[in-house]
């Protein structure tokens, strides 16, 4: 089975979801070839196995991404051609609607995060629901990567989904931490990761943070990406913009709890790397973080309208009550949101279509 995969952006958790799932298929024993199209080169693969295709956006461009993924497809002849975000779905899938893709290759379909759900009008929302249930007759299959995604699409007409939760690769748990050395509980710290820009809620939180006060430290890391917001610069909140990997891990595994404030979200990755390492997530009751964080278990599920009150019981709430609850994530973590768990499905998934 071949198979070539087809990303038009690498924004977000898509590069993380890509690189694990190249890893897993590379060394796969039912996958006979793997590669990639992509906007750009990347560290995690060789040059043979990705096809660079910089990413479009204006008509004229979208038309000769279209001619050059075309010919990328008749030289490769997958499989299975795995499409990812809207934009490549869209268009590889109005491609095949107009026989420019042979009939014997296979379309998965993965939106990570439909359009629909996300903050719009009216009128794009309802452009995005008839343009998604039109081409979704010619998807043989569409992974949606939660439950809520699988809710919203049946409700849209959109058929041929199967719910594969995004997955990542299991991590240590987290040590405990260290008193300072006058024996007392240094000062709680509370994280925030992601992009710095609206669809986050980084503004509810750091306004919500300036009117609160809490005792507790707040570390901000990421970045602004679409610059759609002024933000406030609270005392006491440490933003360290985009971290490595090793450096982001370390400032993972010595927090006490993470906060994910998002307006929408099709799944919510950061609180599943929260939960690998054992820590407690407070997240907002949106999307796909209400089929990852179980309130009073893993965590709390609030409204960004209540975000003042969330920011007073986290600073009240006692350490052992993060622990149990960082300690319930890990498990839950381990049955539902593991790498291997996420690419066993997607192979399963893949046989499914090439199957007769």
């Amino acid at each position: 089975m071949k198979v070539l995969h087809v990303a038009e952006t690498l924004k977000g958790g898509l590069e993380t979801y890509l690189r694990i799932v190249s890893n897993f298929q590379r060394n796969s024993p039912e996958i006979s070839q793997v590669k990639f199209i992509l906007p750009g080169n990347v560290d995690w693969l060789n040059p043979e196995s990705a096809h660079v295709v910089p990413t479009a956006r204006s008509p004229l461009s979208l038309v000769g991404y279209a001619k050059r993924v075309k010919k990328i497809i008749e030289t490769e002849r997958p499989s299975v051609l795995h499409l990812h975000s809207s934009i490549a779905g869209g268009i590889v899938r109005s491609m095949a609607l107009l026989g420019q893709i042979p009939s014997e290759v296979k379309i998965v379909y993965c939106s990570h995060g439909w359009a629909f759900d996300q903050a719009a009008s009216r009128y794009k929302k309802s452009a995005y629901r008839w343009i998604e249930r039109l081409l979704s007759s010619r998807s043989d299959a569409i992974i949606c990567i939660s439950r809520h995604e699988v809710r919203i699409a049946s409700k849209s007409g959109i058929r041929r989904c199967t719910c594969i939760p995004n997955g990542i690769d299991s991590v240590g748990p987290a040590p405990a931490r260290l008193p300072l050395r006058d024996g007392e509980a240094g000062p709680r710290t509370i994280l925030f990761v992601g992009r710095l820009d609206r669809q986050k809620g980084i503004d509810l939180l750091l306004d919500a943070y300036a009117r609160v006060r809490p005792d507790f430290r707040l570390i901000v890391v990421g970045d602004a990406v679409r610059k759609d917001l002024q933000l406030a610069q609270p005392d006491r909140v440490e933003f360290k913009g985009w971290l490595e990997k090793d450096a982001l891990d370390a400032v993972y595994q010595t927090c006490d709890a993470i906060i994910v404030p998002s307006r929408w979200e099709g799944f919510g990755l950061v609180a599943v790397e929260a939960m690998a390492r054992s820590k407690a997530v407070f997240a907002s009751a949106v999307g796909g973080l209400v089929d990852i964080v179980e309130n009073d278990r893993s965590g709390r599920l609030f409204e960004l309208d209540h975000i003042d009150q969330m920011l007073r019981e986290i600073d009240r709430m006692p350490e052992q009550t993060l622990r149990q609850m960082g300690q319930t994530g890990r498990r839950i973590f381990e049955e539902k949101f593991t790498s291997q768990r996420m690419n066993a499905a997607i192979v399963d998934l893949y046989k499914e279509s090439v199957l007769p």
